[in-house]
């Protein structure tokens, strides 16, 4: 129950997470600040009158079990910033959220992140783009983030599903609510195939303030910010902006400088973010792949034979059932960074094959 009365002290108004720090230090549980009577309330240091009020009447019961059982009907999982599941990066960031509501599977924490985003209104290049860096992101296991808005959002979570990867979508709406309204399959796929995150509870319509709250929950989840096309004052920005300030790399594609839609990307340029101009760039940054010449030389090495560590991951994939990076990162005690280098080394020599959704299996 520990994580429901979280869940009830980050829906209540006015109590932001610097107040319920201070409350769970003093009272150690988020269950004891529930029971807690108006005397002990007034000696945390800190919590001012009107939020002490705000606990003593907003202690519902009825409420509270309703919405634990809404949770349960609609499959949805709350995990506070206490709760095991809850993103390391984003406890990074300045203010994270208290807890998110998460529709689907939360991708492993341990695989890489990469948040692509930009115009609502985007270009064709721009969409084109978007999908194919996506989609390579897919094939190398790396998990891609956006907001699921029209435009490069959409593109962002099309390529990585169809290249085989897992894909989250941070909401500013409640997780059951489908926004926009024309992405409804894409919301359904999303789910299935990763998670739809909010850090407003079911229910809760979009609404303007939500957004640049929900673009700091985007940067922070990831390593990398991927900006693709953004106006002069896009609000794209906000995001860069948000992840340069928690110390996350913003990488930039660059922009038909003739292009309103490339201002604000280009700017980006002139301060010093790095070029992207293929998937590479980035996977070479996250230390998943070699560059051109020492994929050449690898592939000599392999033809005459495996290292043993290459062999160790070659023999944990089968020939016909396919196998999950996970997966041999577990049995192998290895980390996730490392088996999908030598996974991505072994496809492009040709031992093995990634079989969208699925895992891998060996090749011949």
């Amino acid at each position: 129950m520990e994580e429901y009365y979280l869940m009830w002290l980050s829906r209540m108004e006015g109590i932001g997470i610097k107040r319920i720090h201070l409350l769970l230090e003093y009272f150690q549980s988020a269950e004891a600040v529930w029971n807690a009577h108006r005397m002990q309330l007034i000696n945390v240091k800190g919590i001012p009158e009107k939020t002490i009020d705000a606990i003593l009447f907003g202690r519902d019961e009825d409420k509270l079990n309703s919405w634990i059982e809404e949770l349960e009907k609609k499959e949805i999982q709350f995990y506070s910033f206490l709760h095991p599941l809850y993103p390391s990066l984003l406890k990074e960031i300045y203010n994270p959220p208290i807890g998110i509501y998460v529709k689907g599977t939360l991708p492993d924490d341990a695989i890489d992140k990469v948040s692509l985003v930009g115009a609502r209104r985007c270009s064709r290049y721009g969409a084109s783009v978007t999908y194919q860096i996506a989609k390579d992101l897919g094939k190398a296991n790396i998990t891609v983030v956006s907001g699921m808005a029209k435009g490069i959002d959409a593109m962002a979570h099309k390529g990585v599903l169809d290249g085989g990867g897992q894909t989250i979508a941070v909401l500013g709406c409640g997780v059951d609510i489908c926004y926009p309204a024309e992405n409804r399959e894409l919301m359904e796929s999303i789910a299935k195939n990763g998670c739809l995150i909010s850090e407003y509870p079911p229910g809760t319509e979009p609404a303007p303030h939500h957004f640049p709250n929900r673009n700091r929950i985007i940067s922070g989840l990831s390593k990398i910010v991927v900006v693709v096309e953004a106006g002069k004052k896009s609000g794209t920005l906000i995001t860069a902006d948000i992840a340069l300030e928690s110390g996350r790399e913003v990488f930039v594609v660059p922009g038909n400088i003739t292009s309103a839609l490339s201002e604000g990307t280009n700017n980006l340029i002139k301060q010093g973010c790095p070029v992207v101009t293929e998937s590479n760039d980035i996977l070479f940054e996250l230390g998943i792949t070699y560059k051109e010449y020492e994929k050449q030389a690898f592939s000599k090495q392999m033809a005459v034979k495996l290292s043993e560590e290459e062999k160790e991951i070659y023999e944990q994939i089968l020939d016909k059932e396919p196998v999950l990076a996970e997966t041999i990162c577990r049995k192998l005690h290895k980390n996730i960074q490392e088996v999908q280098y030598i996974l991505s080394l072994l496809e492009i020599s040709g031992y093995v094959r990634k079989i969208p959704q699925a895992g891998y299996i060996r090749e011949g």
